[in-house]
């Protein structure tokens, strides 16, 4: 007679043979995280998809004083971790990220950006993230800044930094994360949005849709090729995080930093707000800041 143990035990050992035959163990096991991994993006964009478009944590938290109520926080770090949202991003979206880099341990005061129109020039909005880093640098007088940069964000700080707009600010490391440095051939619905600006224009809170960031992020565009071809700083270390499928990053090995002195960390994960909630991807931030 056989026990229900004994008959469990054999479906478990015929599932293994069958999985072993059809794809090998770790691949299995790749397939299976990536599934997992779609399954947590598709959350993370649904959940924060209309918070990302009229910023409802933000005006509930804050209101209009953000920027004064974050500073009032201050407690004398030596470092100020400085987060820049990407396309159409709440700073809420940057939650888990913030409380994994700005815990004591590392002396870091953790500010993110907010308030920057999300697609206009990004040269223009490299000037303005220059302008606000030393207003801010001004009242705390850090020791160092680490700059982090999620998709599009990425390129405002990299442009900042590699025109120049940031010198006498004391930038020591820059993180991108899932940002589009060789471009990305979803900036082609930046085209549409002639037609979008006249109704986002008349519906209160929604940011006002410009559109010139997604044509500078085209594949070959002027911007980029002027951009990559400018070296990085010496002083400042470049860290970028890209993943194994990024549906705004087409393709995705176009997020990959193209400098031999960058370093560049493979994910095998699906997505493109991964970064913002991958422990992985946490594990590489606070290497390259406090190691």
């Amino acid at each position: 007679m056989f026990g229900l143990d004994d008959v469990l035990g054999k479906v478990v050992s015929s599932v293994r043979r069958f999985n072993a035959w059809l794809v090998p163990p770790e691949q299995y096991k790749d397939t299976i995280m990536l599934g997992f991994s779609v399954l947590e993006e598709s959350y993370f964009i649904a959940k924060n998809f209309l918070d990302g478009t009229i910023h409802v944590s933000e005006r509930l938290l804050y209101e209009n004083t953000y920027h004064e109520q974050r500073l009032s926080q201050y407690k004398n770090q030596r470092r100020l971790v400085v987060f820049v949202p990407g396309y159409m991003q709440s700073p809420l979206s940057f939650y888990r990220l913030e409380r994994h880099l700005g815990l004591d341990l590392f002396d870091a005061f953790t500010y993110i950006i907010g308030g920057v129109p999300y697609s206009q020039d990004l040269t223009l909005s490299a000037q303005q993230l220059g302008t606000r880093l030393r207003e801010i640098n001004r009242r705390l007088n850090v020791d160092e800044i680490f700059l982090v940069g999620h998709s599009q964000g990425g390129m405002i700080i990299r442009t900042m930094v590699q025109h120049g707009m940031a010198e006498g600010l004391p930038v020591r490391k820059c993180l991108f994360l899932s940002a589009p440095h060789q471009g990305t051939w979803a900036g082609l619905v930046a085209f549409p949005h002639q037609g979008i600006r006249m109704v986002a224009g008349v519906i209160p809170y929604v940011p006002k849709v410009r559109g010139e960031s997604g044509v500078q992020l085209l594949p070959g565009s002027d911007f980029l090729r002027e951009l990559n071809s400018r070296p990085l700083l010496d002083d400042i270390q470049f860290t970028s995080v890209h993943y194994a499928l990024d549906p705004m990053i087409w393709p995705p090995t176009h997020a990959i930093l193209p400098y031999p002195e960058a370093e560049n960390h493979f994910i095998n994960k699906v997505g493109h707000a991964q970064p913002l909630y991958c422990s992985r991807a946490a594990q590489i931030a606070i290497r390259a800041f406090y190691e």
